[in-house]
Order: C-alpha cells, then sequence, then structure tokens
C-alpha cells in the first residue's frame, strides 16, 4: 500500500474512529482501525463487533492495499501534525510508514485482511431524512435512556418506531421519558421498531449530522443491524433484541392544569435550588399558585432554597415534587424560550414541551414525580 492524503482529512477520520474503538478489548486488531486504499478512495473504519464506522476521504493511491494501526497511537500522532500539509502512508502487513513535512513515523501494525469484514449486505427496509433532522432528534432523547448496564440493554436503547412516513423516537429510564416526532423524506410503509443502542446514535449524530440526507437501512440475514449512511460516512450498528416498554402508557392522556414558564428563568432558579438539595434524589418542591411557580428545597446540612418565577397558569393549584437534576436535563434540550408543563396531580407524571416547536418536529418529555 501507498498513498498520500490531506493530512487534516485523515486526521478528522482517524480521530472519529478512535473513539468507536474498546479500550478494553482482549482482541488486539480491535484495538486498530483500518486503513483501506482503493480506486483513488481511502477509506477509515473501526469497529468493537457492536458498533462500526467507516469513513471515506479523496486520496492519491499509488499502490492499493489495506493495513490496520493501533487506533489511539496513530489518531494521537495525526492530531499533532499540521493541519495545512500532506501525509505520505506506505506500508507492509505489519509495519507502516508515515512521512509528513520532515518527520518521519513507522507504526507496528496487523495485517487488513484480519480485519472483521463489513456486514453482510442483504438489505431489508429502509428509509431516510435530513442529517439536521435526525440529529435534532438523536440530541433530544438520547440522554433519557438508561446508562446503568444493570437496567439492560433495551433501557440503555432508543426507540425508532416508524408508522406510515412518521418516524417516533423514544427513550426512557423509567424515571424520565423523551419523544421526538418527525416526518420522513422516503418512508418503507407500513410499521417498524428498532431499538438502538444510544451510545450508536450519538456517534450518527456526531459523524452524520452535516448530511444533507441520510439513508438508513436494515442489513443481515436476521435484519438485527442497522446502516445510518450519507455520502462519505456510514455508521452500522446492531440492534438490541428484546421489547421496549410501552411508552404509551406513561403519557397521561389528560391534564387539568397547565403553566407557561421562561425556560432560562426556571433552568437558573433549578440550578440554585439544586445545590441546598444536595442529597442523591434532589429533591426540589415546585408550588404553582396565584400565576407564580415557587420553588424550594430544604437540607439540615444546606438551608433551605425559596425562588419565585411568574408563570401563565391554568387549571387549580398544586404542589409537587421533581428530581432537579432529571428537569435540568430535559430543559436543556427544549430548544425555545418557554416551555409548558401540564400536570394531573401530586404524584402523577408530568409532561413538558416546549412553546415554539422546531418546523416539522414535535418534542415531548415526561416526568415522575417524587413523593414528598
Amino acid at each position: 500500500m501507498k498513498l498520500s492524503c490531506d493530512t487534516k482529512e485523515i486526521a478528522a477520520a482517524v480521530g472519529a474512529a478512535s473513539k468507536v474503538v474498546n479500550a478494553h478489548t482482549t482482541v488486539p486488531i480491535l484495538s486498530n482501525v483500518l486503513i483501506h486504499a482503493e480506486n483513488g478512495s481511502l477509506s477509515v473504519r473501526a469497529t468493537d463487533l457492536e458498533l462500526t464506522l467507516e469513513q471515506r476521504l479523496k486520496a492519491e493511491i499509488e499502490e492499493p492495499g489495506s493495513i490496520t494501526v493501533p487506533a489511539k497511537l496513530f489518531a494521537g500522532y495525526l492530531a499533532n501534525l499540521p493541519a495545512t500539509s500532506t501525509i505520505e502512508l506506505s506500508g507492509t502487513p505489519n509495519r507502516v510508514g508515515v512521512k509528513c513535512e520532515r518527520t518521519n513515523y513507522d507504526f507496528n501494525a496487523l495485517p487488513g485482511d484480519e480485519y472483521p469484514p463489513l456486514p453482510a449486505a442483504v438489505k431489508g427496509a429502509q428509509f431516510s431524512l435530513s442529517g439536521k433532522r435526525l440529529r435534532e432528534g438523536i440530541d433530544a432523547v438520547i440522554f433519557a435512556a438508561a446508562t446503568e448496564e444493570a437496567r439492560g440493554a433495551v433501557m440503555m436503547g432508543t426507540l425508532l418506531e416508524i408508522e406510515g412516513d412518521k418516524l417516533t423516537m423514544v427513550a426512557t429510564d423509567g424515571y424520565r421519558l423523551a419523544r421526538y416526532e418527525t416526518t420522513l423524506d422516503e418512508s418503507p410503509g407500513g410499521h417498524e421498531r428498532f431499538i438502538v443502542p444510544s451510545r450508536a446514535l450519538a456517534e450518527v449524530a456526531r459523524n452524520l449530522a452535516g448530511a444533507e440526507r441520510v439513508n438508513v437501512n436494515v442489513l443481515g440475514a436476521q435484519n438485527n443491524q442497522l446502516q445510518f449512511s450519507a455520502e462519505h460516512a456510514a455508521v452500522t450498528v446492531r440492534l438490541v433484541d428484546g421489547q421496549y416498554p410501552n411508552y404509551q402508557q406513561v403519557i397521561p392522556a389528560k391534564f387539568d392544569r397547565k403553566v407557561t414558564a421562561s425556560v432560562p428563568a426556571l433552568v437558573a432558579a433549578l440550578r440554585r435550588a439544586e445545590l441546598v438539595a444536595g442529597d442523591r434524589a434532589s429533591m426540589v418542591k415546585m408550588n404553582l399558585s396565584n400565576h407564580t411557580l415557587i420553588v424550594t428545597a430544604n437540607s439540615e446540612r444546606s438551608g433551605n432554597a425559596y425562588e419565585e418565577i411568574e408563570i401563565e397558569q391554568e387549571g387549580d393549584d398544586l404542589t409537587i415534587a421533581f428530581n432537579a437534576r432529571y428537569m435540568i436535563e430535559v430543559l436543556n434540550h427544549v430548544k425555545s424560550a418557554q416551555c409548558r408543563i401540564e400536570f394531573v396531580g401530586p404524584l402523577s407524571p408530568a409532561a413538558l414541551t416546549p412553546v415554539e416547536a422546531s418546523e416539522g418536529a414535535s418534542q415531548l418529555y415526561v416526568l415522575m414525580p417524587l413523593r414528598q
């Protein structure tokens, strides 16, 4: 293999690939990134066998071939090269040489033909949407997925549900729920449900968000993989096998109290009150009365917190308690100056939505209250 390419482009590709590599793998070649040169194109691929990222960039190929190099080491080296330079790579199955301006490095390598192959190209359902909407949807929901392995792979995943041309994305950890709905540019028709590891969707957002259009294909003989692809990159992920909870049951059918509040004001008040709450549950109380939202918190160690926020109120007064940290995280994902919060009672879930919704999309968040 022998080639030359833009340093900035290969540094970005290898840097992104290194984030996919499992630092604790016991299989040496899975610590490496695959460099494959062919037909005037260079591909950079990394996998942990559950998630695969492949990026393509232009290169001048003198001799085609493939080789694998340690991902973290190579990414660190490339990140410290001049961004405006050109890099030259040449290699044998066990060694790769790198030249850039007046630097010359040799890295230990492993043969490219020993690297895990791409998933089987048996394609099933497919759909597409804009990269902007896909990124918005991923950012809007994945934070609500469970992060503890003890909760299981299903709860650590995000549900992608397709009904006709409507895409619904849902994530929940049992304490809060996030839902994002939008319209597909191209629909597979009928009804489809996929549980995608939330970590994989974060990589999709990171690597494909700038694409004008993202195509999504179901792969594999068992329809157990999903590939997100754009012009110069593709992320392939193994789907979670299991039954996602019936999230519709968590969303109250109707509400009898509603408030509209300033998002920045509410976030600031909750952050200050959380400092006083201090315990693991970060419990703050919210009292709705006379078009005023009163936020309070107390602890024997820190003292008492009291905040007043002017709101628009409909319905009876109410006192309800929430985990301040969870509500702050929800509000941080509301891209609107104001939010609408709807209630049923002190022990029933509350729903939060942005007043100014994104064009062509809708967001809904559900928070479970705490017992006072």
